[in-house]
């Protein structure tokens, strides 16, 4: 059968957990769908996170406003790093991310935030039923190091309790029975033990359960197919033609799950979307299964240690730059030396390297869903960062909701036509 010939409702591009969870809910709401990679399945950031799938959550402007941004990047024990060959590529995102910054937009993207990851474990049960692969749900530690995240945590658990986050200090005996073998992680004269989020579940292997998830995707009659997109050609009456290397497809419907990337695809429509590339990378530690049990991030240092089915992981950072910038690994690899003071016998296991995968960040840090402007069969779902894993069967169901009913509540709020209801850069900048 050739790729004219197919009888498609929808293709969705990508083949992350976006674009797999994408996949699912339209299929599930009757489409015939096909879901198209240049690659393999769960080869991009999809690979490398942490796992976790969280309660809620909070903007990026949360924790680093404009004027403290250039001592992160200069600080070499930093979370976060930029690409400088990158900067002045980033110089309108980061205009952007300045009003991102303003209280108002803060509280706004804390809330909506929150709101969504509520609903993000019962959202994957509806999708996947009987065939969502195994969860832990026993929780995340945050471990707090200092007098200064002992007040941040402070003030940071107090809003998650208004929002319905169930969450505690816990510290002690307390935590070490939770977690032995970190507890001293978080000894010392100034801090406070850890923040326990009580919501949060997570998988040992993220590839693998997204590899399952397009499993159940096949097995529900989906098609899957591996092939570079070369462009999108969008007539006025609303149809596309999605161009590939071995062959060209006309469905009723084309949904963009190209995260960082997406932009490459979307000139095509004369759209873009404000979206950086926030590397993360991961390793492998030489621990026994049962190291740890839940995640435990260290947010001093930008890290999570996350059980894998060897052992254990440490993955995160935030290493900004434009789509395919140059991975640095060497910033996981010091910033597991400096774990390494506490816990000395942490290594990278032997034979296992630096992985790295690129988040699609947009400057509030809400993602971006919508129907392409001028383009009624083109949508998008990208600009998650962190918040893959969690947001995935939430963001299949809004995307779902545009594409086969042509609204969504969140139409709005998760447009990127947001980012145009700015002031000028001047006065953006002033205010932050």
């Amino acid at each position: 059968m050739t790729a004219w010939s197919l009888k498609l409702d929808a293709i969705v591009v990508g083949a992350g957990v976006i674009g797999i969870t994408a996949a699912l809910e339209l299929q599930q709401r009757g489409l015939k769908v096909m879901l198209l990679d240049q690659q393999s399945v769960a080869q991009g950031c999809s690979f490398v996170s942490a796992g976790v799938i969280y309660p809620g959550a909070f903007p990026s402007s949360t924790y680093y406003r404009i004027p403290e941004l250039p001592a992160a990047f200069f600080k070499a024990s930093s979370s976060a790093a930029l690409d400088w060959r990158s900067a002045p590529g980033l110089l309108s995102w980061c205009v952007q991310y300045a009003r991102a910054t303003r209280s108002d937009m803060v509280w706004h993207g804390t809330d909506l935030l929150h709101e969504l990851c509520r609903d993000s474990l019962r959202s994957l049960e509806l999708l996947l039923g009987s065939d969502l692969p195994p969860l832990s749900r026993c929780g995340h530690l945050a471990v707090h190091r200092s007098s200064c995240e002992v007040d941040r945590a402070t003030c940071l658990n107090s809003i998650r309790t208004s929002l319905g986050a169930a969450v505690r200090i816990v510290s002690g005996g307390e935590l070490a029975a939770l977690e032995p073998a970190i507890c001293r992680l978080a000894l010392g004269p100034s801090a406070a033990g850890a923040t326990f989020l009580a919501g949060a579940a997570h998988v040992t292997d993220t590839a693998a359960f997204v590899a399952s998830l397009a499993d159940v995707f096949v097995q529900r009659g989906g098609l899957l197919c591996f092939d570079r997109v070369q462009g999108l050609n969008s007539a006025g009456c609303g149809k596309v033609a999605v161009k590939c290397a071995r062959g060209d497809y006309s469905p009723g419907t084309v949904v963009l799950a190209t995260g960082a990337h997406s932009n490459r695809l979307l000139a095509d429509c004369d759209h873009r979307i404000p979206l950086v590339a926030e590397t993360g990378y991961h390793i492998e530690l030489d621990v026994e299964p049962g190291f740890i049990s839940r995640p435990v991030s260290l947010s001093g240092l930008g890290v999570v240690l996350t059980p894998s089915e060897r052992g254990a992981r440490i993955s995160g950072l935030s290493h900004f730059g434009m789509p395919g910038f140059r991975a640095r690994p060497d910033l996981l690899l010091s910033a597991l030396d400096r774990v390494r003071k506490s816990l000395p016998g942490l290594r990278a296991r032997p034979g296992f390297e630096v992985r790295s995968g690129e988040r699609p960040s947009t400057p509030d840090s809400l993602p971006v869903i919508e129907r392409v402007p001028g383009h009624g069969s083109i949508f998008v779902s990208t600009g998650h960062g962190h918040l893959g894993l969690t947001l995935a069967a939430v963001s299949a169901g809004i995307l779902a909701d545009l594409v086969t009913n042509g609204s969504s509540s969140y139409e709005s709020e998760l447009s990127s036509q947001r980012f145009s209801r700015s002031t000028n850069s001047a006065a953006v900048l002033r205010a932050a």
